[in-house]
């Protein structure tokens, strides 16, 4: 036996005693991490493990579909087929938070060939590292949607999210090796025609369920960051209302696209595209993308949506008439 497969070994009955510890001795982590010899966050993490890989399945049967007042005030406000607003836990980081909710509502709608087309960013990957191993599903194709970024300092995690998708679900993943947003309309032509490009095209007529996240518009936002919007753009953006994007795609807060000429210069696949997807999952938390979230909820970006409990309280100083 090779020294690889051992601790492979080693390290999954690890996860199993844990798992047993926790879930049908009910022991606190902090005992297990006395018993085992090991620290409370190791402990936690082990656990989360667990569930990631399929050693421990929890199930909730909810047998009338309950929602929060403020999952419904939302969803019925907008029109959409699920909300789902994760409360505040203290030890845990809230992008994590909304991420593991994604996952999990995402594992109960999954079925064998399904298309999953995706954005990037760290809303995007916490969803991604959240999923747990699927060894029942077969042939599932994972696509990246839209133009990447490579000259900003944070990750926007392109290459770790398509190998998630990979890893847990055992799919095909193609990823789009192309900037955001090009010079003009005749360089996305020939990017357009490259066989790459033609063969995520070919995909993305086929998604069925889009992952995404709604970013903010400004001066901190990636796509200002990594210098594809320049000062004059942003000020031009701004004017016309620009409130955030989808997919790199720049909207106003009624949730149309703001610059045609931009639109036409933005590698990604399109808006309305997006919009005819069957299931367009939108993830977000967060004061300062409220305004995008709000767009991108009225122009039908998404029609299942998760946040937390901040941002719902921030979206309702905004826009009070969702929750009366």
């Amino acid at each position: 036996m090779s020294t690889d497969m051992r601790k492979d070994i080693q390290k999954t009955e690890l996860l199993v005693q844990v798992a047993r510890l926790y879930y049908e001795h009910n022991f606190s982590q902090n005992d297990i991490a006395k018993k085992v010899n090991l620290s409370r966050p190791y402990i936690s993490k082990l656990l989360n493990e667990a569930k990631r890989m399929g050693i421990v399945k929890i199930e909730i049967r909810d047998p009338i579909m309950t929602e929060s007042r403020v999952e419904r005030q939302i969803r019925k406000y907008f029109g959409l087929n699920k909300v789902i607003v994760v409360p505040k836990v203290d030890d845990v980081s809230p992008l994590q938070q909304v991420g593991e909710a994604a996952a999990r509502y995402l594992d109960s709608i999954i079925k064998s060939g399904d298309v999953i087309g995706f954005s990037w960013g760290e809303t995007v990957y916490e969803c991604a590292k959240a999923l747990r191993k699927r060894e029942d599903l077969k042939n599932i194709v994972a696509v990246q949607m839209c133009g990447g970024i490579s000259n900003i300092k944070r990750n926007v995690y392109v290459a770790e999210i398509s190998k998630e998708f990979v890893v847990m679900l055992n799919s095909a993943s193609y990823i789009l090796p192309f900037p955001a947003i090009v010079d003009n309309e005749q360089v996305k032509s020939v990017i357009e025609n490259e066989h790459t490009m033609q063969e995520v095209l070919k995909y993305a007529e086929q998604v069925n369920i889009a992952i995404v996240t709604m970013g903010k518009f400004g001066g901190q936002c990636a796509l200002a960051r990594a210098g594809y919007l320049k000062a004059e753009e942003m000020e031009q953006l701004s004017q016309r209302g620009a409130v955030g994007d989808v997919c790199t795609h720049i909207i106003n807060s009624e949730g149309e696209i703001c610059d045609a000429h931009l639109d036409s210069r933005t590698v990604a696949v399109p808006y309305d595209r997006i919009k005819g997807m069957e299931t367009r999952i939108g993830i977000a938390i967060g004061e300062s993308k409220v305004e995008s979230i709000l767009g991108a909820l009225k122009g039908g970006a998404v029609n299942v949506f998760v946040t937390n409990e901040v941002t719902a309280e921030a979206m309702k100083e905004v826009c009070p008439a969702i929750f009366e």
